[in-house]
């Protein structure tokens, strides 16, 4: 960062100052992203917390056939995107009691103030948690269907 800042600088003096702007803007933008990655993450921590603690919080979207259509297309690829098979896929969501958790676990998102992409992604990021502690002759059998 700080070779950056010197570039800026140096550039400064025959651009009237614009370089040392967009390093500004490009610092601010950067601490954004930083906090926003933290808060997903401490959102998610806390909404796993409430899901064991016996929270069964639905989310709004839930009631709404095209939006709850659109939050498992969209799990099912990203967990695929990332190595999960749809074997696997099919047998945790078509599991009513996982699936329900995994619904609450999202109304537990969108409770800490999580946006409807926000609550794709936490979920998305638990099934490949699941998959990744899935026990190896479970894995072998997704893999081989």
């Amino acid at each position: 960062m700080g070779i950056l800042f010197l570039l800026a600088v140096l550039l400064a003096w025959p651009t009237a100052g614009l370089s040392v702007v967009a390093y500004i803007a490009f610092f601010i933008f950067q601490s954004l992203l930083k906090a926003k990655t933290r808060m997903h993450h401490s959102d998610k921590l806390a909404a796993q917390r409430a899901v064991r603690a016996g929270s069964e919080r639905v989310p709004t979207w839930a009631g709404t056939r095209d939006k709850s259509e659109t939050f498992v297309y969209t799990i099912q690829n990203f967990a695929m995107e990332h190595g999960v098979p749809q074997a696997f896929l099919q047998a945790v969501l078509g599991d009513s009691n996982t699936f329900k958790t995994l619904v609450h676990y999202a109304g537990a998102m969108e409770e800490e103030g999580a946006s409807f992409i926000e609550q794709q992604m936490a979920v998305s990021e638990k099934l490949i948690e699941l998959w990744s502690v899935a026990p190896k002759e479970v894995q072998e059998a997704a893999l081989s269907e």
